[in-house]
């Protein structure tokens, strides 16, 4: 007869092989690169496949081999039953079975299964209370001897009859979400609302000012301001998503957390809008692709700090707008964060304290890939720009799709209008060559 506990433990490690492979698999599968980032690094990297034949032929595989033996393990385990049930047909009976609690066939011994009942009556310290037999005298207290009993043999049977496992599965809350870049761009633009399909404001093309001093009764110096009307229309940026009515049911907080996902990918196409958009419709024209910035610093032999303090500089100098903050790709602000001194001592916080914030020359910065990696930006965010929402991020929900009312799913969608408008285009500034 096949040894249960052998069987059990083959099981046991096979289940361990499916879990392992698979869980590999998985995970090469959702760090494939499946199209690469573009080299200007407008257009994010697409990353996941399912799947192959070959992958899932080795999972299916070890699938099949703990099918087998768990086959195996239902016939011993029914052999085992049926030696249990022939001990208790014999309980009692003199010469039949093992007192110790054991049962030998085949050269193989193995426990009885036995209820809390019968272990405590079959145990040496019940059977000498009985034999000396206190509570069969009048009168007198008494109390029965103490019984270690086999909690386990009872309580932890899985055999068909019993109630199941006593140890079941632990299920944790929540969900464990893919991730994505934070949204830190749009902190940095003023906001703003508006309800039409576009926003147009007046900016000065040119100045000149002939202020001068002037003798009396002399023709007076005229100055010159000349004016042109922009226009930046009203853009949607839109997605949808489809789940299952079960699933929006069975799952109560689905339906927020599937809310949740959709304003966050609204809020990286957004973000990526800002900066790159190329402003042909449907896109909005994001500052880095505006004519009129100032001439780019570039970095040279100088530091990445070194050149952003100069761009701020050249701004604040003959511009004249005060810069409010900065862009900076997170592989750049690495090297900054781990700028040292000629003595190898960092410059910021170093390793041993709490992360350093995005701060440079007093201006917060956004630290995101969603700026090309070795090109920055400084300006005046909140003074030169502004992005109108047009009635703001809107998450609706139909059956209505394709052939969705049939298969029960619910089609989850997520959209917002906006218009990006740049009132100084000469505001910002480029910083290029950063390492």
């Amino acid at each position: 007869m096949l040894n249960v506990a052998q069987l059990e433990s083959d099981l046991k490690a096979a289940a361990l092989k499916v879990k392992t492979l698979f869980e590999a698999t998985m995970r090469t599968c959702q760090e494939a690169v499946v199209t690469p980032a573009s080299a200007d690094g407008k257009t994010p990297a697409v990353i996941g496949r399912l799947m192959t034949a070959d992958e899932k032929a080795a999972v299916q595989a070890l699938i099949d081999d703990g099918h087998a033996i768990k086959a195996k393990l239902d016939n011993a385990q029914g052999d085992a039953k049926m030696i249990a049930a022939i001990a208790a047909l014999t309980a009692g009976m003199d010469g039949q079975g093992d007192r110790g609690g054991s049962h030998r066939s085949g050269g193989v011994t193995r426990a009885i299964m036995q209820t809390l009942g019968q272990q405590y009556v079959g145990s040496a310290e019940w059977k000498a209370f009985m034999k000396s037999g206190p509570h069969s005298s009048t009168g007198g207290a008494w109390s029965t001897p103490p019984v270690e009993l086999d909690m386990q043999a009872t309580l932890m049977d899985t055999t068909s009859g019993s109630g199941g496992p006593l140890v079941i599965p632990q299920y944790l809350e929540g969900i464990t979400p893919v991730l994505f870049r934070r949204t830190v761009v749009a902190d940095l633009i003023a906001s703003g609302t508006t309800d039409s399909n576009a926003i147009i404001y007046m900016k000065e093309l040119a100045a000149t000012n002939a202020a001068a001093s002037t003798t009396e009764g002399a023709l007076k110096p005229e100055s010159t301001i000349t004016f042109v009307q922009a226009t930046d229309p009203v853009q949607k940026i839109a997605t949808f998503l489809s789940v299952t009515e079960e699933l929006m049911e069975d799952a109560k907080a689905m339906a927020s957390y599937l809310d949740a996902r959709l304003r966050l990918f609204i809020g990286l196409a957004e973000e990526d809008e800002l900066l790159n958009g190329s402003g042909t419709p449907p896109h909005i024209k994001g500052i880095m692709n505006r004519a009129g910035l100032t001439t780019a610093q570039a970095r040279g032999a100088d530091t990445n700090i070194d050149a952003l303090f100069k761009a701020y500089t050249t701004l604040a100098s003959t511009i004249f707008v005060m810069p409010d903050g900065f862009v900076m790709n997170p592989i750049n602000w690495q090297t900054v964060q781990l700028t040292k001194n000629a003595n190898g001592n960092y410059l910021g916080m170093g390793p041993w304290v709490g992360a350093q914030q995005p701060t440079l020359w007093g201006l917060p910065g956004a630290i995101t890939p969603a700026i090309a990696a070795n090109t920055g930006l400084i300006g005046a965010f909140k003074t030169q720009a502004q992005f109108f929402r047009k009635g703001g991020l809107r998450v609706e929900t139909s059956n209505s799709h394709s052939d969705y009312f049939q298969r029960n799913q619910i089609a989850v969608r997520a959209e917002e209008r906006g218009a990006l408008c740049v009132y100084r285009e000469a505001a910002f500034e480029k910083v290029t060559g950063l390492n």
